[in-house]
């Protein structure tokens, strides 16, 4: 027998708690291989595994005060039985209260049949107890309140609480709980934004232009996938969003410079650089990871980019001694904690440890020094991360300018960022204040 949609939900949701996989790759292939993409169950099973995994927080606080026992020490396929359960009971009025219970009982009589009680149990005390459910005070404890309440980790909030005031954290972490927009660049090596905005439209398409990328557009509600799209298969366009195509204006190369990137991952930057420079020039690109390398190849190849040489290479290593000071361009998007992504990404919350920064910060430090020497003199050196960390961003700048005085901060002269630098010469978008991923990105230059 077929396995239900919110069975194939609770199935993700157990898959991404116990490995590191994303949700949205579990969930692409699960739509493929079912052809459910753009339909009314794939809709409804995207529902359900990304609204749980951004309100988890918040569905955890309510089910440790309705189990008697110790819901830390629950097993994870119970508890994600009930977060789903309770996702809809909350949050969700697809299927009456009963229907819902009913079927999460269901699910563990075939996965967890001893469980199956307690699930209906706690449930149907949720219904029961709607209206005693209680959160921390915002007032008297905005940490908790913020944690529990909007979903996001306790350290996290309190990191965030000294970096904006509580009105501002609670603003971000409730934006972190929102759809992003979804966001294509358009692919300007073959035909222009206005063109591509007419055509869409044609197919039924509402888009409007991003407001600060000019090759951004946002798509409202469309009415299949834009992948399966001839558009999309001949390159015209590819899913960006805006935080991301603003950091190839913040590189700005010319058509005739040389440009590294080092962390290039699938191409979406690399790419976007190439049309900047009108596919003229020269990008290297390289990863570590050899599979992100073959996509970069795959996707060069369906945006007719000729001017990227991709290569395999781990920066956590010096750079040949060929590549000393060969650049006019060096593009350092660290690996960073993704802060600036959980509402794509929300599985980050839960897996990110205040710790993993310290890991994460030893080896942006390294990647940056070492990419920093393939530099021309008078070349740019930019530095990016999808975090709205300082301990990621700007320490990391600090530490570098310390160590390397033949590095300066400079402003970049892409005139479509002005309202997104700050005063230290930093580019900076947040998702509550500007719709778009939270990135950082710096530009430095080599002195001459």
């Amino acid at each position: 027998m077929e396995k239900t949609i919110r069975h194939q939900a609770v199935d993700i949701l157990n898959d991404v708690a116990q490995s590191k996989a994303f949700a949205g790759d579990l969930l692409d292939i699960c739509l493929n291989e079912q052809n459910l993409s753009g339909m009314a169950d794939g809709r409804l099973l995207t529902h359900l595994v990304y609204g749980v995994l951004r309100l988890q927080g918040h569905l955890d606080w309510i089910l440790s005060q309705l189990y008697s026992g110790d819901y830390s020490r629950m097993d994870q396929d119970v508890k994600t039985i009930l977060r789903t359960g309770l996702y809809q009971l909350k949050f969700s009025d697809r299927l009456p209260d009963f229907a819902v219970v009913d079927e999460a009982v269901k699910i563990a009589k075939k996965t967890n049949p001893a469980a199956s009680g307690l699930i209906n149990a706690v449930l149907r005390s949720y219904l029961r107890n709607i209206d005693k459910v209680s959160f921390p005070c915002f007032e008297k404890n905005p940490a908790e309140h913020i944690a529990t309440f909007y979903s996001h980790p306790l350290w996290l909030a309190k990191m965030w609480l000294n970096i904006f005031d509580k009105e501002e954290t609670l603003t971000l972490c409730k934006a972190n709980n929102e759809l992003p927009p979804l966001t294509l660049r358009i692919n300007t090596l073959k035909i222009s934004r206005e063109a591509m905005e007419e055509k869409l439209k044609s197919e039924g398409f509402n888009c409007t232009p991003t407001q600060f990328s000019p090759h951004g557009v946002n798509l409202l509600d469309p009415p299949r996938p834009i992948q399966r799209t001839m558009f999309f298969k001949e390159g015209f366009l590819r899913l960006q969003d805006e935080a991301a195509q603003l950091i190839s204006h913040l590189v700005s190369p010319q058509s005739s410079d040389s440009v590294l990137d080092v962390c290039a991952g699938s191409g979406g930057k690399a790419t976007h650089l190439a049309a900047l420079m009108k596919n003229k020039g020269r990008i290297v690109a390289m990863d570590r990871d050899a599979e992100k390398i073959a996509q970069l190849k795959k996707e060069s190849s369906r945006i007719s980019v000729s001017i990227i040489e991709s290569m395999h290479a781990d920066l956590s290593h010096p750079l040949p001694s060929e590549f000393s000071e060969k650049f006019d361009h060096v593009l350092v998007d660290a690996p960073c904690s993704g802060t600036g992504t959980l509402r794509r990404n929300p599985e980050i919350k839960w897996r990110l440890t205040a710790p993993d920064l310290n890991a994460l910060l030893k080896i942006q430090k390294i990647i940056l020094r070492n990419a920093s020497n393939a530099v021309k003199k008078g070349g740019y050196l930019t530095y990016c991360t999808c975090s709205i960390l300082p301990v990621e961003n700007d320490e990391v700048i600090r530490h570098f300018l310390a160590d390397n005085s033949q590095f300066i901060v400079c402003t970049p002269a892409e005139t479509i960022l002005g309202n997104l630098m700050d005063s230290h010469g930093f580019f900076r978008t947040y998702p509550h204040r500007h719709n778009m991923d939270g990135f950082f990105g710096a530009m430095l230059r080599r002195r001459i």
